[in-house]
C-alpha cells in the first residue's frame, strides 16, 4: 500500500513515521516535526548518482583530460612524462623482445643473397699438406737378387685452385633460391611488424580498459557503501527494514570483490605492456572524453579488400614462399643438367712420390671441367617430385592466406561501422540509465520503488558505462586491426589514430 503526503496529518506517529519512510527524507523529516520531537534527521539511503556519474561526466580541474597512472614496479625502470598510443609504438619497436627476434630473423634471411650469389662467383681454395714417410723399397740388382732398403724422407705439396662456372644450372638455381629466400624473409618480417603493431595497441588498449573498468568499480563501491550506512542508520533508528540494508549489503560485497578482480586484471594488464615497452609508464593518455566518430576512408569495402589482396604481410609472405618453392623445383631439375666449369690450379710439391724423391715440382693446370649426370639411383626423380609437390602445397597456402586475410579486412571493416551504430547507441543506453537512476531514486522517495529496484537500475547504468568504455577501445583497435590487415599498420597510422582519438 503507498501513500501521498496529504494523508500524513490523519496518521498517528508511527503510522507517520512508517509512510514517511516510504515517501523519502524530507517526509520523515516534517513527520517528526509535526509530532512536536525535533531530531537528528536520519541518514538518507541516496544512490550517489552524482558520484557514479562523476568519472564520465566532470572536467579535470586544468581542462584537460584525466591521466591513466600506472603502477610503479621496484625491478621495471620508469618513463617519464605521458606516454601516449604514437610513444609506446616508438618504445616497443625498440624493447619489444618478439619485435627484436624478428629484426635478428630478417638479418639472418638476408644473407641468403649473399649466398645465392657466391654460388655464381669464383670458388678459390687452397691446400698444403706435409708428410713424413718411412717404409722399405724392394727392388732387383743387377744379379738378379731383390734387395731391400730402407726408405725415410719428407714429402710437402701446396696448391692453389680456381673454379669459375661457366654453364651451371645449378649454380645459377642456387643464385635464384637466395634472392627467393631473403625476400621470404623480408615479407615475413613485415608480418611480424604488424603482429608487434596489433599486440602493441591490444596491450595499451586492455590497460585503458581494465584502469576504466577499476574507476568504474571503485565509484560502484563508494555508491554502495554510502548506500549501506543510510539503510543502516534508517534500521537502527526503525525507519528502514533489515531487508533493505541486507540486500545493499550484499551488493556491496560483491562489487567489492569485482573492485579486486579489477585490480588483478589492471596488475596483468600492466605487467603485458611494460614488457612490451621494457619500462613503466608513469602515466598514459587515455582516449578522448569527447569521442570523436570520423568517416572511414575510404568507404568501399571492395577497395579495403583489393588492398588486402595486394598488400596484407601474410599474404605477401605466402606469395614469396611459392616463389622460394619455385626456385626449390629448378634446383631439384638442374641435377638432371651437364654443368661445365672452369678450373685452374697452381701447385708446388717436393718429393712427391718415390719417383721425384728429392726433387721439387711447380705445376700449373688450366682447363674445363665438364660433368654429365647419368644414374643417381632416382634420388634426382624422388627429389624433383618432392619439390614440385611441396610447390603445391604452398599455393594451397597462399590461398588459404589470400581468403584469411579477406575474411578479417571485411571482419574488421564490420567492426568499424558496427562499433560506431554501437557506441551511438550505448551513449544513448548510459543517458537513459542515468534518468532511469534518478527517477527510481525519486521513487524510492515517494514509496513507489523499492530498494531492490533501485540497486537493479543502478547496475544497469554501471553496465552502460562500462560496455560504452568497452565499445570505445574496441572501436580503435578495430580501426588499427583494419589497418593490418591491409599491411598499412606503420608508425603513420599510429600518429593518426593517436591525434584522433586520445588525449596528448
Amino acid at each position: 500500500m503507498f501513500f501521498s503526503a496529504r494523508f500524513l496529518p490523519a496518521l498517528n506517529r508511527s503510522s507517520r513515521v512508517a509512510a514517511a519512510l516510504l515517501l523519502g527524507g524530507a517526509c520523515v523529516h516534517a513527520a517528526w516535526a509535526q509530532d512536536g520531537k525535533q531530531a537528528e534527521k536520519p541518514a538518507q539511503p541516496g544512490w550517489n548518482l552524482e558520484t557514479l556519474q562523476s568519472l564520465h561526466k566532470q572536467e579535470p580541474a586544468d581542462g584537460g583530460a584525466s591521466l591513466v597512472v600506472m603502477s610503479p614496479s621496484a625491478r621495471v625502470p620508469a618513463l617519464e612524462g605521458l606516454v601516449d598510443l604514437a610513444r609506446a609504438w616508438r618504445l616497443a619497436l625498440e624493447h619489444d623482445p618478439t619485435y627484436q627476434a624478428a629484426i635478428s630473423e630478417q638479418a639472418a634471411s638476408d644473407t641468403e643473397r649473399a649466398q645465392g650469389r657466391a654460388a655464381l662467383l669464383p670458388q678459390v681454395q687452397a691446400g698444403y699438406s706435409r708428410s713424413r714417410i718411412s717404409g722399405s723399397v724392394e727392388q732387383p740388382n743387377f744379379r738378379g737378387q731383390r734387395v731391400s732398403s730402407d726408405v725415410r724422407y719428407d714429402s710437402s705439396n701446396a696448391y692453389v685452385q680456381l673454379q669459375q662456372p661457366l654453364l651451371n644450372y645449378s649454380r645459377y638455381a642456387e643464385y635464384q633460391r637466395g634472392q627467393a629466400r631473403a625476400g621470404e624473409g623480408e615479407a615475413v618480417f613485415a608480418v611480424r611488424q604488424q603482429e608487434a603493431g596489433t599486440r602493441l595497441a591490444t596491450a595499451y588498449l586492455n590497460v585503458l580498459l581494465a584502469d576504466d573498468r577499476l574507476a568504474l568499480q571503485r565509484e560502484l563501491e563508494k555508491s554502495l557503501d554510502e548506500q549501506a550506512r543510510a539503510q543502516e542508520s534508517l534500521y537502527v533508528q526503525n525507519e528502514g527494514t533489515r531487508t533493505d540494508a541486507q540486500e545493499t549489503r550484499a551488493r556491496l560485497a560483491r562489487t567489492r570483490a569485482d573492485v579486486i578482480a579489477a585490480q588483478d586484471q589492471l596488475r596483468t594488464a600492466n605487467r603485458e605492456l611494460q614488457a612490451l615497452l621494457g619500462a613503466t609508464p608513469q602515466a598514459l593518455a587515455p582516449a578522448k572524453r569527447d569521442f570523436p566518430l570520423p568517416p572511414l576512408v575510404p568507404a568501399d569495402l571492395s577497395i579495403w579488400l583489393e588492398r588486402a589482396r595486394v598488400n596484407n604481410a601474410e599474404v605477401k609472405a605466402a606469395r614469396e614462399a611459392v616463389k622460394v618453392a619455385d626456385t626449390e623445383v629448378s634446383r631439384a631439375a638442374s641435377r638432371y643438367f651437364p654443368s661445365m666449369d672452369l678450373v685452374a690450379s697452381l701447385s708446388k710439391a717436393e718429393s712427391e712420390n718415390l719417383s721425384t724423391l728429392s726433387q721439387r715440382s711447380n705445376t700449373f693446370l688450366v682447363g674445363i671441367n665438364v660433368n654429365i649426370p647419368i644414374f643417381t639411383g632416382g634420388y634426382n626423380t624422388a627429389n624433383t617430385a618432392r619439390a614440385r609437390a611441396d610447390r603445391s602445397r604452398l599455393e594451397q597456402e597462399l590461398r588459404a592466406a589470400t581468403e584469411r586475410a579477406l575474411a578479417e579486412t571485411t571482419r574488421q571493416y564490420s567492426a568499424v561501422l558496427s562499433g560506431e551504430q554501437r557506441i551511438r547507441a550505448l551513449e544513448a543506453a548510459v543517458e537513459s540509465s542515468r534518468l532511469s537512476l534518478d527517477a527510481a531514486r525519486k521513487g524510492y522517495d515517494y514509496g513507489i520503488a523499492s530498494n531492490v529496484d533501485v540497486l537493479k537500475v543502478q547496475d544497469k547504468l554501471f553496465q552502460a558505462l562500462s560496455d560504452l568504455s568497452r565499445a570505445r577501445l574496441e572501436y580503435v583497435l578495430a580501426r588499427l586491426s583494419l589497418a593490418a590487415a591491409v599491411g598499412d599498420l606503420q608508425a603513420s597510422e599510429f600518429d593518426a589514430v593517436n591525434q584522433v582519438f586520445f588525449e596528448g
